[in-house]
């Protein structure tokens, strides 16, 4: 079925865009008027709200056609109101690539609303930072969407809510601050640079969050926040958790992992012929062997961080 977008749904994106009677200029170029249409070369005149309206319908148009045409699943009214809210703002090119319409074309409805909470950037003198307006649009966008649809309850007492640690990524902060790299965000820069090791990399998983360090995802630039030396105590007990049990399993994979490439760019000098061919093909396996096995033994030896006696 064919579907149209609403008044509500025009209601979003006109107090979202916002009007401008006049033409206002855009970084390319270019000029935007009424809610939010873009005039290509010429400013053009001023225009009143009945002829922005007219305009935003004329925007929305093919917007409604490509989800119509690219959403497989069926929609309610309210999905597909939120959908070309949606795209009218991140655009079509971006949406067709997106995990939004993947999850949703899968039928996970839930997941695809949660997937819209990433696009919450834009770029400012030239660096990409979140803005508050992008994150209250995906949170009205996200509410409609998921309307009407059928939850249940969750009572508190037997469906006690935990911390989603990649939904808490998201909460990154907004601009990138200047910080020491820790040695393991060091290890995984130098892994993959290595694409023969890349994929061990997407075997670790990331400790929860605690006050020694903060760490985002890709969608925002990486941010550590270690406790300063002065703040350490002279004398402490080593801390032994779950975490640090796992980090030390972790750290002796990765030795053995790179012990294991060094064993085979031995076993191919022995076997080769020993010309040149021999030997690059050797270094070549033994490089990131070496690199992971000093990066592990370091991490080994550095061991947990302290704690007061």
């Amino acid at each position: 079925m064919t579907l149209a977008i609403s008044a509500t749904g025009l209601a979003l994106i006109r107090k979202y865009e916002g009007f401008s009677a006049r033409p206002t200029p855009l970084p390319d170029g270019n000029w935007v008027v009424g809610h939010g249409h873009v005039r290509i070369g010429e400013a053009g005149g001023p225009v009143s709200r009945a002829e922005a309206g007219h305009l935003l319908a004329l925007d929305v148009a093919p917007i409604e056609r490509l989800v119509n045409a690219q959403v497989t699943t069926p929609l309610t009214q309210s999905q597909f109101d939120a959908l070309v809210s949606f795209v009218f703002s991140i655009g079509e090119a971006a949406f067709a690539q997106s995990q939004v319409l993947r999850r949703l074309n899968s039928g996970d409805f839930v997941a695809a609303a949660c997937a819209m909470d990433a696009w919450r950037k834009s770029e400012v003198s030239g660096e990409p930072e979140i803005m508050a307006v992008l994150v209250a649009r995906r949170a009205v966008e996200k509410a409609l969407f998921l309307k009407g649809l059928a939850f249940g309850v969750a009572p508190s007492a037997s469906l006690r809510a935990q911390l989603d640690y990649a939904a808490s990524m998201l909460g990154a902060p907004s601009k990138a601050v200047s910080a020491p790299v820790s040695p393991a965000r060091r290890l995984t820069e130098i892994l993959r640079s290595e694409p023969a090791t890349e994929a061990l990399l997407l075997t670790h998983v990331a400790p929860p969050l605690c006050e020694e360090e903060e760490i985002t995802t890709a969608h925002a630039k990486p941010v550590a926040r270690p406790l300063h030396t002065a703040d350490r105590p002279r004398f402490a007990l080593p801390r032994f958790t779950f975490v640090h049990s796992m980090e030390n399993a972790g750290l002796i994979a990765l030795l053995m992992f790179g012990l294991g490439l060094i064993v085979i760019a031995g076993s191919m000098m022995l076997a080769g012929k020993g010309d040149l061919i021999d030997i690059a093909a050797a270094a070549a396996v033994a490089t990131p062997g070496l690199a992971a096995s000093l990066m592990a033994g370091f991490g080994l030896w550095r061991g947990p961080e302290p704690i007061k006696a």
